[in-house]
């Protein structure tokens, strides 16, 4: 399949990937996609790399196995470095191995790249110390335990300072990528290679690092992991405490107490980001009059919708509109 529609620039920039017994392989795929496609979209000519201790083939967390183009002494610059993550990126062995290599291409790279946990690796040299960062969402308190120096941010899908960067979870590597494609060739070619993908363009990094809905329904029990899908389907109906607390067979104050207990949020307040977020949704994938956005979401006064809409994510939903449709 030809996915080239453009001639590719003269510009060409070298993306590494280290790479180690115990990486992710979607950390390593899914953003050396997105940097293959654009060059094929007609944007920078990046040339891809692996790197590795040594020349030699290593094997994934789930088996995958990719050979190392070179060993870490056969190249001493790259644009670009991106670090996986994965069980070996948190080895403490593996991270003493590749340390010093590792400091002396933060002096010859443009950009140093971490995905997922492959902030530990970057870490492990205190290239991150005293700078805000963040990693998958599951390793942040372990994180931060073992790298106290680092402003570890826990609501981020990335932290782009220029130099360094790092990603939270697997598939905001993704998000990071496009991100430093819009910075190297322009927001129409990372807005195709997104089209391609099949994904949304893009994910800003300040969103959280996964779904609201997912977040408070991983610790509740069940009558409220149901009521939650519920309410989801029925955004635009009456979710007022009377009827959300009849839905569970609770009184309104009996319902109040326990929900707020399990769910970290008062019932009116988890139904505002539900509403909230499905705005932003519809934002971003319809062309729809605001006024339809704000009735489809359950609000009936868009003067309250926008309101609601600029307390949660500090812009107005036509901003938010410009920016990331």
């Amino acid at each position: 399949m030809n996915r080239s529609i453009g001639t590719h620039s003269k510009v060409i920039k070298k993306i590494g990937c280290l790479i180690f017994d115990g990486f992710n392989a979607l950390d390593v795929v899914g953003p050396l996609e997105v940097f293959s496609i654009a060059t094929e979209q007609g944007g920078i000519n990046y040339q891809i790399c692996m790197v590795g201790l040594e020349q030699k083939q290593y094997t994934s967390e789930s088996g995958v196995r990719i050979v190392a183009d070179l060993s870490i002494n056969e190249i001493d610059h790259l644009d670009t470095l991106i670090i996986p993550g994965g069980g070996g990126a948190r080895n403490c062995e593996l991270q003493s191995s590749h340390q010093d290599w590792l400091l002396s291409m933060q002096a010859n790279c443009r950009r140093v790249v971490s995905i997922c946990t492959g902030a530990y690796l970057l870490a492990s040299t205190n290239a991150l110390d005293n700078k805000k960062a963040t990693t998958h969402w599951h390793y942040l308190d372990d994180f931060q335990e073992k790298f106290p120096n680092i402003k570890v941010v826990k609501d981020a899908l990335f932290i782009d300072h220029g130099n360094i960067a790092t990603s939270a979870g697997i598939s905001s590597g993704i998000d990071l990528a496009l991100k430093l494609v819009e910075d190297d060739c322009g927001a129409t070619i990372a807005v195709n290679v997104a089209r391609f993908l099949v994904i949304h363009y893009r994910r800003s990094g300040n969103q959280a690092q996964y779904s609201v809905p997912l977040q408070r329904q991983q610790n509740c029990s069940k009558e409220f992991s149901d009521l939650t899908g519920w309410i989801l389907q029925n955004l635009t109906e009456d979710l007022s405490i009377e009827v959300l607390a009849d839905k569970t067979g609770m009184s309104p104050r009996n319902f109040c107490r326990k929900f707020k207990k399990q769910m970290a949020e008062s019932p009116a307040k988890y139904v505002e980001i539900l509403r909230l977020d499905y705005a932003r949704q519809l934002l971003t994938e319809k062309d729809w009059r605001l006024e339809k956005i704000s009735q489809c979401c359950g609000y009936r006064n868009i003067d309250v919708f926008r309101r609601a809409f600029e307390r949660r994510f500090i812009i107005s939903p036509n901003v938010y509109r410009a920016r990331f449709s």
